[in-house]
């Protein structure tokens, strides 16, 4: 049946992963720690998948297993349709929030100078779309999730490159430090060996 529980997440997989882009399977995978061949039997519908692989999967994407089938129920009963149109709410989700509270409203949140106040009011209308329960709020929960993982993701390539800058200083310090000292010893041992000679030559 095609309205079967494994069809209707396998639906749903595969519009957020052609959603998500290029190279979103194989960050699925390694995110998830599924292996790429027993998820790619899922997505080519040739296995069903195990309910706690299909929960990781969609933890992944932000979403609850049942947000998952729920989407996947939307788009097998509205064809393309309803495709293209989550589609555009994903990829949109302001243009949908501004069509739910109005474009006055929208207008009016443009004239608040202050930036914080303009963030205040985003974070805001973020809870609520969220908390309505709608289309929607699925929409905007994969679009925060996928751009959280990005965020995330770009933190921990700029710690990791701040620490290996901060090593090669290190090391840098330590060389000039080593070379300092072989130096220091270098013209030590020049002194030593020049008063041993004088006192060889003395002694004679």
């Amino acid at each position: 049946m095609t309205n079967s529980i494994p069809n209707q997440f396998r639906a749903a997989l595969n519009h957020l992963l052609h959603q998500e882009g290029r190279g979103a399977q194989v960050r699925l995978s390694t995110s998830q720690g599924i292996d790429r061949g027993y998820l790619n039997a899922i997505i080519k519908g040739r296995k069903p998948g195990a309910e706690d692989i299909r929960a990781r999967i969609a933890t992944h994407f932000g979403m609850t297993y049942e947000e998952m089938l729920a989407l996947g129920r939307r788009i097998q009963e509205g064809g393309a349709e309803t495709e293209e149109r989550v589609e555009r709410e994903i990829r949109l989700p302001q243009d949908s929030a501004k069509r739910e509270e109005g474009v006055a409203e929208d207008n009016e949140n443009e004239k608040i100078n202050n930036p914080l106040e303009r963030i205040s009011k985003r974070i805001q209308q973020v809870r609520e779309i969220l908390e309505s329960g709608t289309e929607h709020s699925i929409s905007l929960s994969t679009v925060i999730g996928t751009y959280h993982r990005a965020i995330m993701t770009d933190r921990k390539v700029e710690v990791i490159e701040n620490r290996l800058e901060e090593i090669g200083q290190r090391l840098e310090q330590m060389g000039k430090v080593l070379a300092s000292e072989k130096s220091v010893a270098q013209r030590s041992k020049k002194k030593i060996s020049k008063r041993d000679h004088r006192s060889r030559n003395h002694m004679k």
